[in-house]
């Protein structure tokens, strides 16, 4: 078995946002698919690799000086100095030769983009 592991930076500036809130021209639209997202192409996941390989992503974090991978879908529940509570969801979507990142928001609030993370891909094939 053949193992890499790539990793990922995301910097704040680099988050698009994927807004489908409803607007004049669709007043049906659902405001739940609010998130920002972020792709990389990746030669590595060609298309024998979407359909055969493993894929596993990971945020990659640190404990202090200890590195840290948490698996995706990873939930980060977070709270205002106020006592507002939300959580910050971070997932990822594979399809041959991209890899989309996305971070999604319970609240649904856009007005300032993520933080910077890194994330982690262990592909085998």
């Amino acid at each position: 078995m053949n193992t890499k592991t790539m990793y990922y930076p995301i910097s704040s500036r680099d988050w698009i946002l994927m807004d489908t809130a409803p607007t004049a021209e669709d007043p049906n639209e659902d405001s739940k698919w609010t998130y920002f997202y972020c792709d990389f192409n990746e030669p590595i996941l060609t298309n024998w690799q979407f359909n055969n390989g493993i894929m596993n992503a990971f945020l990659s974090t640190n404990d202090g000086p200890v590195a840290v991978l948490a698996p995706l879908p990873y939930d980060n529940f977070l709270k205002t100095p106020d006592g507002f509570m939300w959580t910050e969801q971070a997932t990822c979507e594979f399809s041959p030769g991209n890899i989309r990142f996305i971070i999604k928001y319970s609240d649904f609030e856009i007005g300032s983009r993520p933080l910077p993370y890194t994330f982690a891909v262990h592909y085998a094939w």
